[in-house]
């Protein structure tokens, strides 16, 4: 009791970051702004390589003459050849020429009777070795052309994208880390792991080295999903919303930049060398100036650390007394040492606590943040890699669909702040479903551009990217402290699943029915909305610390979340008279 009281006399951890927060806000925006940096390099990644492997036109840069084969420049501007003869109907074959007897060029033919042609039906086609991309001479160098992927290579468009994602899907496994050795070391680590292979990108030439380089850096997705995490602790609950969503506004920037460099820079080298540069400015940074987060700290009994590191941050923010109120030892974070608890059960248990195997609240909340986190991505992501999503122009497209994103992430903020994270992300959800489910019987004219699909198409991206911006910083507030970087992440390998897996289904379900991969998602959607209904809001809520914390999971109108709490509660009971069991009998026996 007098330890309790002594904590209550003193000011509650989320009290002493609100002051801090309201001190400083330079520092909290130095500090979102550099992490928000991560976000953009992501964007980067991925939307300059989804530029430079675009397919552009070309043709054979080889004919066979007389059974030779020669290149096409040397007879492209010979006055014989053949009428209505054009080059650039040969894409993956060679065109077979012969001299006629008066020295003119013939085209071979499989058309009987033509006095203009010799018969080639017991010729094979031959295939091409060699290409010529237009315009002749091009004017940019892109991954398409100095790797070929025409023909029977076409498939490399798509396979070096999917190594990237790959790698990103398996990076999950490390998730758990930020729970065991920190934030600030998986997010350094990993950041500088990914700029590492992105610089070895710009001068290796093996396009097998070149993918495995991009497999690698898909492993540097830890640091965006724990930089959320630790802009959460890091930042009081009223400022949450806006800086776990603004910071998704360097991603716009990084994602209609990508555009904009591959555009402007004519050879993809680069532009990527260019990329590096500017994400490397900020890397360079972050291991004098992040700091571990003091949450994390403290709930891992680092109570030095975690003192030493807010007086850094309170005389940045120029609060240095609002420290004197707080008491390290005894607070709310601080987890007393519980002497009946076997000393091998800490180190088992250090991740997954054996109270989560218990708690309805635990496994209700996570499955219905990776159900979610699933679905946003597989809509979003088969939406931004389509090349020709609004506009046939490929940098266009991905300029206008970039910036669309700033406004959503804008919206967000005002949503989560004024009306709260359940009923926001539900609603986009559920907008999204609704809008793929009429969008195929929508009229739609090939001639036509832009017209009523694609306005729908630009709303359904835009309600999605707000409800996954919403998501992130939901997510973050209603998992556990202790747990929550190992929980965001089992969300995140579904939501990497999906990211992986979305162009591979929709062309999977597009081949039984052209609009069954829209009627199918929308579906998804919609489900995920309603689930959303079971989680409790986390707004003007303080977070929960550990897993007893949690508030109750259910339907919100009626009997049924009352009955699920008293049943978790009943749960946990039974588990803790379950544990006392054992030392009650081994105190009789002694």
């Amino acid at each position: 009791f007098s330890m309790l009281s002594t904590a209550l006399e003193k000011m509650q951890y989320e009290e002493l970051l609100t002051k801090i927060s309201k001190s400083g806000p330079c520092y909290r925006w130095v500090i979102t702004n550099l992490i928000a940096i991560i976000y953009m390099k992501a964007a980067f990644d991925m939307f300059i390589l989804n530029l430079v492997t675009a397919s552009v036109p070309f043709h054979c840069a080889e004919v066979t003459l007389d059974n030779q084969t020669v290149p096409w420049s040397s007879i492209a501007h010979n006055a014989s050849m053949p009428d209505n003869f054009t080059i650039n109907s040969f894409t993956c074959s060679r065109p077979r020429l012969f001299r006629d007897s008066d020295g003119s060029l013939r085209l071979e033919s499989s058309s009987e009777g033509n006095a203009s042609t010799v018969n080639r039906t017991s010729v094979p086609a031959e295939a091409c070795s060699a290409w010529t991309f237009l315009p002749d001479p091009p004017t940019r160098w892109t991954m398409f052309m100095e790797y070929s992927m025409v023909c029977e290579r076409q498939y490399l468009m798509d396979r070096i994208q999917t190594m990237l994602q790959f790698g990103i899907c398996l990076s999950t496994v490390f998730g758990p880390l930020g729970d065991i050795i920190g934030r600030k070391t998986v997010l350094v680590g990993f950041a500088y792991l990914d700029i590492s292979c992105n610089i070895a990108v710009i001068f290796v030439q093996d396009l097998t080295l070149q993918m495995v380089l991009r497999f690698i850096m898909g492993f540097g997705v830890p640091a965006v999903i724990i930089s959320t995490i630790l802009i959460t602790e890091l930042v009081a609950e009223d400022y949450r919303g806006i800086h776990g969503n603004l910071m998704w506004i360097l991603f716009c920037l990084g994602y209609s930049g990508s555009a904009a460099i591959s555009y402007f820079i004519h050879n993809w080298r680069v532009q990527t060398a260019v990329a590096c540069a500017i994400a490397g400015v900020g890397y360079a940074t972050f291991i004098p100036v992040i700091p571990e987060s003091p949450r994390w700290l403290l709930t891992r009994g680092y109570t030095k650390r975690a003192k030493k590191i807010l007086k850094e941050i309170c005389k940045f923010s120029g609060c240095k007394e609002v420290l004197n109120e707080f008491n390290f030892e005894h607070n709310e974070l601080v987890e007393p040492p519980d002497e009946n608890k076997p000393p091998e059960e800490n180190c088992i248990f250090k991740i997954f606590p054996r109270e989560n195997l218990c708690r309805l609240e635990y496994f209700v909340t996570v499955g219905v943040l990776s159900f979610n986190f699933f679905t946003v991505s597989l809509v979003y992501f088969a939406l931004s890699f389509k090349r020709d999503f609004i506009t046939k122009d490929i940098y266009l497209n991905v300029l206008i669909s970039g910036l669309l994103e700033i406004p959503a992430y804008i919206l967000a903020w005002q949503l989560t702040n004024r009306a709260g994270r359940k009923y926001t992300s539900m609603a986009n959800m559920a907008f999204s479903g609704v809008g793929l489910i009429i969008m195929p019987f929508i009229p739609t004219n090939p001639n036509i551009v832009f017209q009523g699909s694609s306005v729908l198409a630009i709303a359904i991206k835009f309600s999605v990217t707000v409800a996954f911006s919403i998501l992130a910083v939901y997510g973050s507030e209603v998992l556990p402290t202790k747990v929550r970087s190992c929980s965001f992440f089992v969300a995140s390998i579904l939501m990497r699943g999906a990211q992986l897996l979305a162009p591979e289904i929709g062309g999977a379900l597009a081949s039984l029915y052209d609009n069954l991969p829209s009627l199918l998602y929308g579906v998804i959607c919609v489900l995920a909305s309603l689930t959303i209904l079971l989680l409790p809001e986390s707004k003007d809520r303080p977070m929960p610390n550990t897993v007893a914390e949690m508030e109750p999971v259910g339907c919100p109108c009626g009997a049924r979340r009352t009955e699920l709490a008293t049943n978790a509660s009943g749960a946990n009971a039974q588990v803790d008279e379950d544990e006392m069991k054992p030392l009650q009998v081994f105190s009789v026996d002694a």
